[in-house]
């Protein structure tokens, strides 16, 4: 009886820890999910066109006014592969609520509404907006 119980906080021990993917699945869906936000965000910081500074009204030179669509494109396509991780892991993390101590995932839930946020603000990169400009 007492090794019966020995091996299950064994195993309740290193389901728990951080490096053990199948004992921590919301980890690294939180995990990627900010690699995949940080990289929309990069692509999307070099889409931006290069603000006018004095040197360019000094020397009457122009700057493009235009954003790049397509590094934008690539930003969106890695914003939504950061809503789909953020709401596998919600998801997962729903079917998972089965004890007393268990928690939604607030990290989760920020990635989504901070991913949201910024497709609504960048346009640019938007395949929907690309369209409707050109007609």
């Amino acid at each position: 009886m007492a090794e019966q119980v020995a091996v299950q906080k064994e195993r309740k021990n290193r389901r728990k820890t951080a490096l053990n993917p199948a004992g921590n699945p919301l980890l690294w869906c939180k995990w990627v999910g900010y690699l995949f936000w940080s990289m929309a965000m990069y692509f999307a910081q070099m889409a931006k066109p290069p603000d006018e500074s004095l040197f360019h009204r000094l020397m009457e030179m122009g700057v493009a006014r235009h954003w790049n669509r397509d590094l934008m494109t690539l930003s969106w396509f890695f914003m939504w592969l950061t809503v789909l991780v953020a709401l596998g892991g919600l998801l997962l993390n729903g079917v998972r609520l089965r004890r007393r101590d268990d928690r939604m995932s607030i990290g989760l839930m920020i990635l989504v509404i901070l991913t949201l946020i910024a497709m609504a603000r960048l346009p640019a990169g938007n395949p929907i907006a690309v369209f409707w400009s050109h007609l």
